[in-house]
C-alpha cells in the first residue's frame, strides 16, 4: 500500500483539519479542568510553600494532580492515532490527524513533567 497523501480533494482534507483540531481543544480542555480542578482541590490542604507543601494532601489528589492531566492527554493522543490509521485506510489526509497525535503527546510529556514532580516527590 502507498502512504502518500490523496491531495485530489483539498476540501476533504479542510475538514479533517477542523476536526483534528477540534479533537485537541476538547482533549487540552478536559485536561486543563482536571489540572485547574485538582489544584482547587488541594488548596484546603496544602500547607504554606516549598518541600512538605503537600503532606497533609490525601494520595488521591496528589495522584490526581499529577497524572490526571497527562492521562487525558495521551488518551487523546491515542485516538489521535487510531484516527491516523482510519483515514490512511480511506487513502484521506492521515498526515492532519498524526500531527494531532503528536502534538498532544508531546504536551502529555510536557504536562507530566512539571505536575508529576510537584505532586509526588514533594
Amino acid at each position: 500500500m502507498k502512504m502518500s497523501p490523496d491531495t485530489a480533494n483539498p476540501r476533504r482534507d479542510r475538514v479533517t483539519y477542523a476536526a483534528a483540531v477540534k479533537l485537541v481543544a476538547i482533549f487540552v480542555a478536559i485536561a486543563l479542568v482536571i489540572l485547574f480542578g485538582s489544584m482547587a482541590w488541594m488548596s484546603g490542604c496544602k500547607t504554606g510553600a516549598g518541600q512538605g507543601a503537600l503532606d497533609n494532601c490525601s494520595a488521591l489528589q496528589r495522584n490526581t494532580l499529577a497524572i490526571g492531566p497527562a492521562v487525558t492527554l495521551l488518551i487523546g493522543g491515542v485516538w489521535a492515532f487510531i484516527r491516523t490509521y482510519q483515514v490512511w485506510r480511506a487513502r484521506g489526509g492521515w498526515w492532519i490527524w498524526q500531527g494531532a497525535g503528536w502534538f498532544l503527546l508531546m504536551l502529555m510529556l510536557l504536562v507530566l513533567g512539571m505536575t508529576a514532580p510537584l505532586a509526588l516527590l514533594s
